[in-house]
């Protein structure tokens, strides 16, 4: 009997844009009578809660937003991660008197909240003995938070590293691989999980020959990003994009889980979880293996 699988694609995760193009998942879940539907996602922070509507089966984002979703209930299980990013920080101006995360008590900080960003300003400020109370965090884009902190409207940003004009006025107060490790995650909905743990070990293993080949092809790569993620980088800029960044996917570890587990812990004691979790709940019985052609 057939199966169709829903994957959620959105601008953020480069892996499955390019996945979306290429026919790569196509191929290994077709000798298991699965075929493909992907569903283009408008915002990346909706993907773990279509995962929880089953309007999606498979996704990926940053690490909180999984997270934020096990604490909400939804039934999400992990299948892989990427390598550590350590891409961007938290920046203020060069005229800033902050010296320290300790100096920006009770200051405007923009980032996007819900999203992997969180998770930094969470665990710079807890190791700085604040909590998410002692400032004012403002939910703003990248481009709309660049141009509030140049404008000295607000006191810090925490950005993914898309500093771009401006970035000589800025200054780095605290650089995210001192802080969290920031893969991109991939999950998917329990009952598929439960089901076919075989598709599941396709589509990581699809997805990590996407990455490898991305790394081996950042020109092609390059293209499809710019065609599927019809946003404002040039395929210039997508190749840099490329070069910097680790590609090839991980299967869940203990690292792993750590890092969550400590981040979820920081969350709930800040109040932004509605209750505590312990993220080896949403692992699978059986860790998902990654394999790889010879």
């Amino acid at each position: 009997m057939s199966e169709t699988l829903r994957i959620g694609v959105h601008a953020n995760n480069p892996t499955l844009l390019v996945a979306s193009r290429t026919g790569e998942l196509e191929k290994k879940l077709s000798p298991l009578g699965v075929s493909v539907e992907w569903h283009h996602i408008a915002a990346g922070a909706r993907t773990v809660d279509l995962v929880g509507a089953n309007i999606i089966q498979v996704g990926g984002t940053g690490s909180t937003p999984p997270i934020s979703a096990q604490a909400r209930g939804l039934p999400l299980v992990y299948l892989a991660t990427s390598a550590a990013r350590p891409v961007g920080g938290i920046y203020v101006r060069h005229d800033s008197k902050a010296q320290a995360i300790a100096d920006l008590a009770g200051r405007r900080i923009a980032l996007g909240v819900g999203s992997w960003l969180q998770a930094l300003l969470a665990t710079a400020l807890d190791r700085a003995g604040l909590t998410w109370k002692d400032i004012v965090p403002l939910d703003l884009t990248e481009t709309e938070a660049r141009a509030a902190l140049l404008a000295g409207d607000i006191d810090a940003w925490v950005s993914g590293g898309a500093l771009k004009d401006g970035a000589d006025q800025l200054r780095v107060l605290a650089n995210t691989q001192d802080l969290v490790s920031n893969p991109s995650v991939f999950f998917a909905h329990r009952d598929l999980a439960d089901r076919r743990p075989e598709v599941l070990a396709a589509v990581a293993a699809g997805l990590d020959a996407v990455d490898r080949w991305i790394a081996t092809h950042p020109a092609e790569a390059a293209a499809h990003l710019v065609a599927a993620a019809r946003g404002p980088l040039t395929a210039e800029e997508w190749q840099a994009h490329i070069a910097k960044r680790p590609w090839g996917l991980q299967p869940i570890d203990d690292a792993f889980i750590a890092d969550q587990q400590r981040a979820a812990d920081i969350f709930h004691r800040f109040g932004l979880l509605p209750r505590a979790i312990d993220v080896r709940d949403a692992v699978p019985p059986a860790p998902i293996a990654i394999e790889r052609a010879a």
